[in-house]
């Protein structure tokens, strides 16, 4: 269809200036010598006329390649896009099967060795071993169906008073870790507004902030844990601030990362899930987290939902 359309106009662009360069040189043959008042022979003239008559479907079909060739350059451009995200996603995956493989291959092998050792007449301690290695692990698969399940699960929402959820969480995490729970504090900003009840799925968004404060108490076994909830520029903002050992700065942007843990957290148990889950949480509310973390100073996690979802 886009051939014959061309075929067309270049058959209409041709049509004027032939049958004006005919009469032309019709007019010549004859003698017709006649001039125009601005010193242009008439011949000429129709020429020209001819010539502008025909520009018209010519600019056309000009135009129509130069927007075929755009075109085909974006889709280029689309296509080369679309393969570096795929070899990123590649890589990504990779990355994440080395370190699956690195963190499964650590329990199995000191399970292993521990049922060899007490069919050798080891004592209780070695089957205390194995039992602590397969829990790790099963805290490991439970970790990524969890986060596998975040990625697909349709959103619960109803509405929600953040203040709430991070007092509960709050309270949450004192029963289980009392010295912890007494070097937290929470600061809600309600001066000029303060945030409003939003739409949310609670359970996720709970979770996600269960995991957060985990990891300030599990990484800062002193100094004080800060909670900070503001409104700013449209988004209800969640900080979460520690004075523990902090991130190394090569580790920071693989934070988010699947199993991802930094150089010195490795003495911590831990299997790598929680900044990934977290990431994923508040991905699929419109929102984002971000770390900013100095080893040996501490670290500032801080989730962003927008209030007006």
């Amino acid at each position: 269809m886009t051939r014959r359309t061309d075929l067309t106009l270049g058959i209409l662009a041709a049509i004027p200036v032939g049958a004006c360069a005919s009469a032309a040189g019709i007019m010549t043959v004859a003698g017709d010598e006649r001039m125009l008042a601005i010193q242009t022979s008439l011949p000429g003239s129709v020429l020209i006329a001819g010539a502008l008559v025909s520009a018209i479907p010519l600019s056309v079909l000009i135009a129509r390649q130069v927007r075929r060739r755009d075109h085909a350059r974006a889709e280029a451009r689309e296509i080369e896009v679309a393969r570096d995200a795929e070899a990123r996603e590649r890589a990504n995956h990779q990355r994440f099967l080395a370190r699956l493989d690195h963190e499964l291959k650590n329990p199995i092998t000191a399970i292993r060795a521990t049922a060899v050792a007490a069919q050798d007449g080891g004592q209780d301690d070695s089957w205390r071993t194995v039992d602590a290695q397969a829990a790790k692990l099963s805290t490991l698969v439970r970790d990524l169906r969890k986060l596998a399940e975040l990625e697909t699960r349709e959103l619960e929402l109803e509405r929600a008073d953040l203040e709430q959820v991070l007092t509960e969480a709050i309270a949450a995490l004192a029963q289980q870790n009392p010295a912890a729970g007494a070097r937290i504090a929470l600061a809600v900003t309600r001066v000029p507004w303060s945030v409003p009840p939003l739409s949310l799925d609670l359970d996720l968004v709970s979770l996600a902030v269960d995991n957060v404060l985990g990891n300030a108490a599990k990484y800062s076994v002193h100094g004080p844990i800060e909670v900070r909830l503001r409104e700013h520029d449209g988004w209800a903002v969640i900080e979460v601030a520690d004075a523990g050992r902090g991130i190394p700065a090569g580790d920071l942007p693989a934070v988010f990362d699947e199993l991802a843990r930094a150089q010195n957290a490795r003495d911590v148990s831990g299997s790598g899930i929680g900044l990934t889950l977290v990431d994923t949480v508040m991905r699929r509310h419109c929102g984002d987290v971000s770390v900013r973390s100095v080893e040996g100073s501490g670290t500032v996690v801080t989730l962003r939902l927008p209030l007006g979802r």
